[in-house]
């Protein structure tokens, strides 16, 4: 997946990774410089993605907590990647995202 990089206006030490996803929409998640989180938004279509420490693991936790309530399984499962990012600052950042199987109608 492609992702866009980029920094919010007046904040230097934050990153905003996003893409443009195939049902339309145009998800994104920051993180801040440093901080021990990942944070996350979770298409329409079901496809999600978490930026920051431990995104991998912290996207993991998260599909199995849903998967506890069934909230995925019009879905079918989700294929899931890591990679990383350069922020604008010079270091990497975890990426990790999901995609559904079966991806749900925008």
């Amino acid at each position: 997946m492609e992702f866009i990089v980029k920094t919010p206006l007046n904040k230097a030490d934050v990153v905003e990774v996003r893409y443009d996803c195939f049902c339309g929409c145009k998800p994104r998640a920051q993180y801040q410089r440093g901080a021990d989180e990942a944070n996350f938004e979770h298409c329409c279509c079901g496809q999600v993605h978490f930026v920051g420490a431990k995104a991998e693991d912290r996207l993991k936790a998260y599909l199995a907590e849903r998967a506890t309530t069934g909230m995925d399984d019009d879905v079918g499962g989700y294929t899931l990647h890591a990679q990383q990012v350069k922020a604008p600052w010079g270091e990497p950042v975890a990426v990790a995202y999901a995609v559904p199987h079966h991806p749900r109608k925008h």
